[in-house]
């Protein structure tokens, strides 16, 4: 299903858990309304479906930390055979254990944060002094056959963007056989705190032009529109991604995904909480007509956040679409434009 600017809806981000066992300083908690309830598997499958249904057959699944879900693998399982691909986000300090069970259950691929390798540097950023253990659940990711194993690292001022940090990033991505990927520091408003953001966001646009440089094979994700640099380091293969959404059109003209809220709230983007829809109702009242039409109105109401003259004028709303809704509680306000 298209949105009104034409992009295909094909993916669906489910936070399974606003729970987490570290305290990252860049951390964004998906944008989504502070919460504890979490939904279950039940509910999770049935919102799946319905999600399918509007042409999505991609799931990521994240949080919070997804691993502190004892049902993780349950979960997995269920959804697995309704969609092409399921992959999850995660810091990584619980999957040395659960790396082998999640790839029997179903789990295709995993991003895993790293934001440094210097030990010192990994507990300042994150609270939390588990280097080694992220380094071993790396390990088991790849022996467990969950591939292309993603290395996370988001690009702060000073910290994780020198040379020496990036290219020991690099050697390590090539030592393990996973991508590096660097990412922008967002600003959403609500969870990430403005004077952090303005003291540790660096800009990309160095590391893109080296990388293209090097590149002797250069590919577009289809998610976001994003470059993929493959080049030879040291006489072996590195594979590097650039995500730089921030204050980006194009980014945002190329993106596919709708995300749903540890809580059942169904939002069409990372920035902002306009237009939250409650999908509990529906859930509870085991309504999967309902679900698909709470999807169809979520389609029909994102938008791009950031424009810019590649972003056509939209599609006109039909007039039977109904109200947006915004539950009560939503304390992320909607970012201007």
């Amino acid at each position: 299903m298209q949105d009104r600017y034409g992009r295909e809806v094909s993916d669906l981000r489910i936070s399974l858990t606003q729970r987490c066992n570290l305290r990252c300083v860049f951390c964004h908690m998906e944008g989504q309304p502070a919460a504890r309830e979490e939904l279950s598997v039940e509910e999770i499958l049935r919102v799946v479906r319905a999600a399918t249904r509007i042409g999505v057959d991609r799931v990521k699944l994240t949080g919070g930390e997804p691993t502190l879900r004892s049902d993780l693998a349950e979960l997995v399982a269920a959804i697995r055979p309704w969609v092409r691909e399921v992959s999850m986000t995660t810091n990584g300090l619980l999957l040395e254990e659960l790396a082998a069970p999640l790839r029997a259950a179903g789990l295709d691929r995993v991003n895993i944060s790293l934001p440094s390798l210097d030990g010192a540097t990994y507990q300042r950023l994150t609270g939390v002094d588990g280097l080694h253990r992220v380094v071993r659940g790396i390990r088991a990711a790849g022996a467990a056959g969950l591939r292309p194993i993603k290395l996370n690292v988001v690009a702060l001022h000073g910290a994780t963007d020198t040379p020496a940090a990036v290219e020991g990033l690099l050697r390590f991505s090539q030592e393990v056989g996973a991508w590096l990927q660097v990412i922008e520091f967002e600003p959403v408003q609500g969870r990430v705190d403005p004077r952090v953001f303005r003291a540790l966001h660096s800009e990309l646009g160095r590391l893109t032009e080296e990388a293209a440089l090097l590149a002797f094979q250069v590919e577009r994700n289809r998610l976001h529109d994003r470059p993929r640099y493959t080049f030879e380091s040291q006489g072996r293969e590195a594979t590097v991604e650039v995500v730089q959404p921030v204050g980006n059109p194009e980014f945002c003209m190329a993106c596919h995904r709708l995300r749903l809220t540890s809580n059942g709230l169904l939002k069409g983007c990372l920035m902002t909480n306009e237009g939250l829809l409650d999908l509990k109702p529906a859930l509870r009242a085991k309504d999967d007509a309902e679900l698909q039409r709470l999807f169809e109105v979520a389609v029909r109401r994102r938008r791009p956040f950031y424009t810019g003259a590649v972003t056509p004028s939209p599609a006109p709303l039909p007039e039977e679409d109904a109200p947006l809704t915004t539950p009560a509680g939503d304390h992320l306000p909607v970012l201007s434009r």
